[in-house]
């Protein structure tokens, strides 16, 4: 403890100040202008973004005791907020060697090791930060993201499973985990786990464009019409997802709306070659109308020259233009 007199730091089996003999009182609330009162007044002053003067009570700590890691987290945090990584860095570092249990510390520094592109150091840190304290999900999250990265998804699975299970109110792990899940195969839990993130946020666009495009995947191509309808109905901009809508829709036999749904597609984004494409095979293999497919077909090729189908089958519609 801290003495209230001379604020030198005392063994906690201490009656009395080491230094300069006065009574240290046991009690619970923090003495005045004691380390711990300096402590809580600098993070009340770093929340509110006062980081001039929280740098202050955080120097006083330490000048109270060179050995509190805390206050060099803290500092550490602030060199962060003020583009100062090298003593960022420093200060971290010294954070975790003072005291290895700081997770935030090691969050923090696997943080700028990873924005500074070395993966290797940022994952070392944020095994560490999992190793002391199994529930950190923001590392469990790092690390998923850098196996993904990499390539790795059986790697990133149990971090994607971790940060699930340490944050059940949110959708965002799940969607990711999804996204794992069904880049190794597993469609059956990867539909699971989205119908999990759509029960917390019903009307999601992100969701309804994942759980569409993994309906229409297994075959289900109904349900994958509904989510997209869903989808655009918040997002109706979304182009990608109004061609797959489109396509869907030929798949269950509502070509009228596969046409609306595409020719709507290419108003919205005229620039897109594989909208005018979709649109233009749609006319020539499902509505018989030549010149509309061969109008749209020729703006996907001017758009892409280099789309080999394209140009077969625009070749295809110049013969049986010829022909007719």
């Amino acid at each position: 403890m801290f003495c209230p007199r001379c604020q030198s730091a005392n063994l906690d089996e201490h009656r009395y100040c080491s230094q300069c003999g006065s009574r240290l009182l046991a009690r619970s609330g923090p003495l005045a202008g004691s380390l711990q009162e300096r402590l809580q007044r600098g993070l009340s002053l770093l929340v509110k973004g006062e980081w001039s003067e929280a740098r202050a009570e955080f120097e006083r700590c330490l000048a109270l005791d060179p050995k509190h890691g805390a206050s060099l987290l803290y500092l550490g945090l602030i060199e962060c907020l003020e583009g100062a990584p090298s003593r960022a860095r420093a200060r971290l570092e010294a954070a975790v060697s003072l005291d290895p249990d700081l997770v935030n510390a090691w969050l923090l520094l696997g943080l700028m090791a990873e924005s500074e592109e070395d993966f290797a150091a940022a994952q070392s840190c944020f095994v560490e930060a999992v190793r002391r304290k199994p529930e950190a999900n923001l590392a469990h999250g790092r690390l998923a993201f850098l196996a993904l990265a990499g390539g790795d998804r059986d790697e990133a699975l149990p971090h994607l499973r971790a940060w699930v299970e340490g944050q059940l109110g949110e959708t965002a792990p799940l969607l990711h985990l999804s996204a794992a899940l069904i880049e190794l195969g597993n469609e059956s839990e990867a539909a699971a786990t989205l119908d999990r993130a759509l029960a917390l946020e019903p009307d999601a666009p992100a969701l309804h464009r994942r759980r569409g495009d993994l309906c229409r995947r297994m075959g289900a191509k109904r349900e994958a019409a509904k989510h997209y309808r869903v989808a655009l109905a918040s997002e109706p901009e979304d182009v990608d997802t109004r061609v797959k809508y489109g396509l869907t829709l030929v798949a269950l036999g509502d070509v009228e709306g596969a046409i609306s749904a595409l020719e709507e597609a290419v108003a919205k984004a005229p620039d897109r070659a594989d909208a005018h494409y979709e649109l233009g095979l749609l006319y020539y293999t499902e509505a018989g109308d030549l010149a509309g497919a061969l109008k749209e077909i020729e703006a996907a090729l001017e758009l892409d020259p280099e789309d080999a189908t394209a140009r077969m089958i625009h070749q295809e519609l110049l013969l049986e233009r010829g022909q007719g």
